[in-house]
């Protein structure tokens, strides 16, 4: 995620509430193969494969945006949010303000992202679906 989010000039230097991990050890690589037969065609969604393999080995909730993987995570019964959630809940707890959060969902769509919400009305729509 931080290299595609890098692609487009975006970046989380400044979200020291985030850990980047690595998939690295060989129950995480035993996984990541498992999840790529899953959710991976032979160029597509090999990001969400990685983030899902990890997050299975290492008991933590998935963050990826693709409807196909979630869905299929769902299936596998592996716990998985959006990245809205994500950036709601930095909001709640006090990691962001709701004008960065706004901002940052912003600049997420001008780059291709589709979000259920339109340009400028991330608040609203997280307030909408209680998350905020």
């Amino acid at each position: 995620m931080v290299d595609e989010l890098g692609t487009y000039g975006l970046s989380l230097a400044s979200a020291d509430w985030l850990e980047i991990v690595h998939v690295d050890h060989l129950n995480e690589l035993t996984a990541l193969v498992k999840w790529m037969d899953l959710v991976s065609g032979s160029k597509s969604n090999q990001g969400e494969a990685t983030v899902l393999a990890w997050a299975e080995v290492n008991g933590a909730i998935a963050v990826i945006d693709d409807g196909d993987a979630r869905r299929i995570a769902g299936r596998n019964s592996l716990p998985v949010w959006g990245s809205l959630r994500v950036i709601a809940t930095a909001v709640s707890e006090g990691h962001a303000t709701e004008y960065v959060a706004g901002a940052l969902v912003d600049a997420l769509i001008d780059t291709g992202a589709r979000y259920p919400c339109a340009r400028g009305q991330f608040t609203s729509w997280a307030r909408k679906n209680g998350l905020l």
